[in-house]
């Protein structure tokens, strides 16, 4: 009976929403900030090594993975599915239209996911040899920081 009770109690509690609360705002917006960092920090690195800055080619297997990684579109939409417009105290750069306009918002980071995943499969192979081959995904970052009012400028 004991185990019954407490199974109850587990269900009631996970449907009722008490177990699944939402993120507080500013542990959301800190989140999506890092993922976002880690695009940057990444596909910056990608660039230096393609333009010739540094000579690290061999690097860029496992850089184009985590950029692959960060840039999947499972882990960037789901980064920004909690509305966080005008709540919180931490400071952000998205804009309300990402909620507003989501799912042509969702559907640049389904470009962006493809992009990096074929920066992975040229690096992979040993073919990503030129910064020409990074832009196709710098374009749709462009999307959303610049021309699709997602992000207020800096």
């Amino acid at each position: 009976m004991k185990k019954l009770t407490a199974a109850c109690m587990t269900a009631c509690l996970t449907f009722s929403g008490f177990a699944m609360a939402e993120t507080a705002p500013d542990d959301a917006i800190k989140y999506r900030k890092n993922l976002m960092n880690s695009l940057k920090t990444s596909v910056n690195a990608m660039i230096a090594v393609t333009k010739g800055e540094v000579d690290q080619q061999d690097s860029l297997p496992e850089l184009a993975a985590i950029f692959a990684a960060a840039a999947n579109s499972k882990v960037t939409t789901g980064a920004f599915e909690q509305n966080t417009d005008g709540k919180g105290s931490e400071k952000t750069t998205a804009t309300a239209e990402v909620w507003a306009e989501w799912d042509d918002f969702a559907g640049a980071f389904t470009k962006l996911s493809k992009a990096a995943n074929d920066i992975q499969a040229l690096a992979d192979a040993g073919e990503l040899n030129s910064f020409d081959q990074i832009k196709p995904a710098l374009g749709q970052c462009g999307y959303c920081h610049r021309k699709a009012g997602f992000r207020t400028k800096q």
